[in-house]
């Protein structure tokens, strides 16, 4: 593919906020307060402490090797081969996980908004709108997120501002949940919390500098788990300690919160057309991005003719879980705590290699 170069580092900034600071509008929160209880707030912290190293490195390693994306790393330090057959690994996993997210998104419209609907049927029209979005091409989708993207934040802290009067500070006690423990071991074992933005760096070369990308990047994480840490925040005291691990969709429960009066009736429409547009944003990049991942595997150039069939092969591995509890408790909490250790370790090791051969190199 040929890639115009015109994203700049606010578009990568917009576009790792939607994909990462989204998330605090679905069941992560709910996932994360099984285990850590009232605690689960600060579980995202640590685990973009305990991954933000490996990111680090795998943007250096692009970097200094000057390369389009990571899959082009991978073959650069490990060969063709063993190159592809990790990024084979990394696509099956993000793929599995895509699937899941986006049967997530689809089971909260259904549930909250059409309850009456066929899952089917929502999770095909989700499907068509993200695949009409992802065959416009990375710049479009980039251009539309820097657009969109004041909208949708100003709408969520609108929400934190008008809920802020429910918050009882007390609630955050015991600061450490079910135990320390726990919390160390959910927040080390969940940093694929941040996969999508190692699945972004297929677009390392969509950018007018590196830099614009590294420094987008980083900023746009730093921002995302502000956020997303301030809202886990805001749902851990504004729901009592008994309830907090049994509300599937803490965002849209809040949003029933809020009041402004007798006037202003059923006011979460406000705020879920904002969201709605957010998770199209969001998915229409993934779809892009996995496909991308899968085009640059098997060096296929024009690899936008894959997005249809990508996308109906995402729908059918996300209908396969029975309910949407069994999607997040169990198929989702397993495939999180296995992506982990494969997106921090493979900076590190590609780091190694990076060093032995430039060791050989002197020599």
């Amino acid at each position: 593919m040929k890639v115009d170069r015109r994203l700049t580092s606010f578009e990568m900034f917009t576009l790792t906020s939607i994909l990462i600071g989204i998330k605090l509008t679905d069941t992560t929160p709910s996932l994360f307060s099984q285990k850590a209880q009232n605690a689960f707030w600060y579980i995202p912290l640590l685990a973009f402490i305990c991954i933000l190293p490996a990111f680090l490195v795998l943007l250096y390693l692009l970097y200094k090797h000057n390369a389009k994306h990571f899959v082009h790393l991978f073959e650069l330090l490990l060969g063709q081969g063993l190159g592809k057959s990790l990024a084979f690994i990394i696509f099956i996993l993000s793929f599995v996980m895509i699937a899941l997210d986006s049967r997530n998104y689809v089971e909260q419209i259904k549930i909250i908004y059409f309850q009456r609907s066929s899952i089917l049927i929502i999770f095909a029209l989700f499907g068509g709108v993200c695949i009409f979005g992802a065959i416009r091409g990375i710049e479009v989708v980039g251009y539309t997120t820097r657009i969109f993207w004041p909208f949708i934040r100003i709408s969520f802290f609108i929400l934190a501002a008008l809920i802020f009067e429910s918050v009882v500070w007390q609630r955050i006690f015991p600061i450490f949940g079910a135990g320390v423990p726990v919390i160390l071991e959910e927040g080390v074992s969940k940093g694929s919390l941040f996969l999508d933005f190692f699945l972004l760096t297929m677009a390392f070369s969509a950018f007018r500098k590196p830099s614009q990308f590294i420094k987008g990047g980083l900023i746009g994480l730093i921002f995302s788990i502000a956020e997303i840490t301030f809202f886990f925040f805001l749902y851990t005291t504004v729901f009592d300690y008994n309830s907090i691990e049994k509300i599937s969709f803490p965002f849209h429960e809040v949003t029933q919160y809020v009041n402004l009066g007798d006037f202003f009736t059923n006011i979460e429409t406000f705020f879920m057309v904002f969201w709605l547009l957010a998770t199209f944003l969001r998915f229409i990049l993934l779809l892009y991005l996995i496909t991308w991942l899968f085009g640059a595997i098997f060096n296929i150039d024009e690899f936008e003719l894959l997005l249809l069939p990508m996308g109906f092969f995402l729908m059918v591995i996300g209908l396969l879980p029975d309910n949407a509890v069994v999607t997040e408790l169990i198929y989702r909490n397993k495939l999180l705590n296995i992506i982990t250790p494969v997106i921090a370790l493979v900076p590190f090791l590609l780091l190694l290699i990076h060093f032995f051969k430039r060791k050989k190199d002197l020599t």
